[in-house]
């Protein structure tokens, strides 16, 4: 782990050399040491290449197989580091270290389960090592769950000191629960001049965004940027709450930091979107649909999406949710809402129009469902179990119903209004046969684009970084959600978007007569909310319903063109 230490914590290395035999001359503790020495110099290339002269005489060396390992990490080679921190571990290296190393890089790689695993045994081992308690809450988050990471950091503040990039994930966790008193002591408790205050003052901006507070979130980007100016999911929030001019000077600082060439693809991706915003308010179309496409480009390749993997997933769905599953029978302390559909559909705007009835608390966006979902069809596969059970339901019932009951805040109704969870809905409602779903639509068009130009956090909607893919993404939504509405057909109500805007009373009312709640005025006045948004559609979800006459695609129309002819050819 030579991120955190040398090859010498990982394994005893007169120990390691003892055992080093078989494969001609020995490899001596000098000659790693000087190898390690080139590695904390910063001279990469020639540790790698000394590392690998030596493992020709010692190939299963534990500390040459970390220093390998470490220099591929290095060098951006994840997946080759990754192939050396296991063989380190089978070859009998220390295994708290050495689950650590795996866990790190299956993390960035996006492998959340596994790297949760890995990082969870690091903790047991070595409870006291902050790195595996930080890289575990940060897997954990990445996964929605944020209240076992508060704890996790928590437990290793107690008796350890507390760092300022504890400090940052703990308060990314409490920003999650939406418990944003908490998470601004924390970001504010971070040294200001250290490595990690420019991502505190990142934080503190997106809370400030989410809270409508948009001059107050452009100070905190800025000063987060004149500690880090390459961070450029920085400039991204901040090309959000500005109207750029040809010479306003954030766009002449991002084309440049663009001409400097070396950034890693997610990082260009980013500041790509920014740049997009920005030569789109100035009206270049043409550079800024080109910087559109290719930040989406880098996304898709960051996140390595397939298409067929999810046509996969939905036709499992339909196979295994043939017909409506048995129910579950437990009490609940609230009765859940689950609006769904795809991203940029409605769903905020959606959620603050049923909040404004008595009694009905917004959760936002929540992971429960497609964490358990997703541990429950594992465990069907493995045992080729076809259908979906009561005890599936009740265990579904008890793990989402018991994670929800922490957002309730007494609250009779509790809404879910994550996207995706559409892929669900027959679960969801054999393991809440009370519960509603609300499906929010929108005009194709209208969809394909406003999907395209969100660059969204995380990597669950890796469907929407490419034309093709969301059009096809389109169809097997309407096509899964057809078939839950045939199995579901008084449990579902679907709520069109762009006649929502064109009669919001017409639509709403019998939204809320659906969702068995009282009518209130305030309903139409979504825009009154108070509550802190922390989704893509905050700056829409703020304003009044309104109908738009002219569709915001219109100048990259000739652009879009394959794209819309594959929506008519599909149906939609």
């Amino acid at each position: 782990m030579l991120s955190q230490a040398s090859p010498s914590r990982i394994k005893n290395l007169p120990e390691a050399l003892a055992e080093n035999r078989g494969h001609g001359t020995p490899v001596s503790q000098s000659e790693v040491t000087a190898a390690v020495t080139l590695f904390r110099e910063g001279r990469i290339s020639d540790a790698l290449s000394t590392a690998q002269a030596l493992a020709k005489r010692s190939p299963d060396l534990v500390p040459l197989l970390d220093l390998q390992g470490a220099c591929l990490k290095a060098q951006g080679d994840l997946s080759g580091a990754l192939d050396f921190f296991k063989r380190s571990l089978e070859a009998g290296g220390n295994p708290a270290i050495g689950h650590f190393n795996i866990g790190a890089i299956l993390l960035q790689l996006n492998y959340l389960d596994l790297a949760t695993k890995h990082l969870s045994k690091a903790v047991v081992l070595d409870p006291k090592n902050p790195a595996a308690s930080r890289a575990l809450a940060m897997s954990l988050n990445e996964q929605g769950h944020y209240a076992e990471a508060v704890h996790i950091i928590s437990a290793l503040i107690e008796n350890n000191p507390v760092t300022d990039e504890l400090l940052n994930v703990l308060g990314l966790s409490l920003r999650r629960l939406n418990r944003l008193t908490e998470a601004k002591a924390c970001y504010n408790s971070v040294t200001p001049t250290s490595p990690a205050g420019g991502e505190a003052q990142y934080q503190l901006g997106l809370i400030a965004l989410s809270e409508n507070k948009n001059d107050t979130a452009k100070q905190h980007f800025q000063n987060a940027l004149d500690l880090n100016p390459r961070l450029t999911p920085v400039h991204r929030n901040m090309s959000l709450v500005i109207t750029y001019d040809k010479d306003h000077p954030h766009l002449r600082d991002m084309q440049q930091l663009l001409n400097e060439g070396d950034l890693q693809p997610s990082a260009e991706s980013e500041l790509r979107f920014a740049l997009y915003k920005a030569l789109n308010d100035t009206r270049q179309y043409d550079a800024a649909f080109e910087h559109l496409e290719q930040g989406n480009s880098l996304k898709k390749q960051t996140i390595r999406y397939s298409i067929e993997k999810d046509e996969g997933i939905f036709a499992y769905l339909k196979h295994t949710f043939a017909e409506p599953a048995p129910v579950a029978t437990s009490e609940l302390g609230f009765r859940p809402i689950f609006i769904v559909g795809l991203p940029r559909s409605g769903t905020t705007v959606t959620e603050r129009i049923l909040c404004g009835c008595e009694g009905v608390t917004g959760a936002g966006e929540l992971q429960y469902s497609t964490t358990a979902m997703s541990k429950l069809m594992q465990q069907m596969a493995t045992k080729k179990q076809t259908k979906f059970t009561q005890a599936d339901a009740q265990a579904l019932r008890d793990a989402v119903g018991q994670a929800m009951q922490g957002h309730a805040n007494g609250a009779p109704v509790v809404i879910d209004k994550m996207p995706l969870n559409f892929r669900w809905v027959g679960g969801l409602l054999a393991a809440f046969p009370e519960a509603r779903i609300v499906y929010t639509t929108r005009m194709p068009r209208d969809q394909l684009w406003s999907l395209y130009q969100v660059c969204m956090a995380g990597s669950g909607n890796g469907f929407s970084y490419d034309l093709s893919d969301i059009a096809q993404y389109q169809a097997l939504t309407r096509d899964l959600m057809q078939h839950w509405m045939r199995l579901f057909p008084d449990q579902i109500h679907q709520l069109d978007y762009h006649a929502l805007t064109k009669d919001p009373e017409e639509h709403i009312r019998p939204l809320v007569d659906f969702c068995g709640l009282e009518w209130s005025d305030d309903c139409l006045h979504p825009e009154n909310r108070e509550s802190a948004i922390q989704t893509a559609s905050l700056q829409q979800a703020r304003q009044p319903i309104y109908h738009r006459s002219t569709p915001d695609w219109l100048p990259h129309e000739a652009r879009l063109a394959s794209a819309f002819e594959q929506l008519n050819q599909l149906g939609l």
